[in-house]
């Protein structure tokens, strides 16, 4: 009896633990989403209010820069 108990918990601890770890990606996933639309509409206005072609390639450098700060150095 005490095994079938055991089996029943481990069972109901999984489906609850997948049941949260599917809701914590769909947040995750909605959030990047907002924050990347966010992002896209000010550099948009950002692009827009820059003049000069020194000072947008610059900005589109600084961009680039970012976006690739997670690779990893190669040595």
């Amino acid at each position: 009896m005490p095994a079938v108990f055991i089996l029943l918990r481990s069972l109901v601890i999984r489906l609850l633990g997948s049941r949260l770890t599917g809701s914590v990606v769909q947040f995750l996933r909605r959030s990047l989403s907002t924050g990347a639309a966010h992002l896209g509409t000010a550099l948009r206005y950002i692009w827009d209010r820059i003049r000069s072609r020194e000072s947008k390639e610059a900005v589109l450098g600084c961009v680039l820069c970012i976006l690739n700060m997670h690779k990893k150095v190669e040595n």
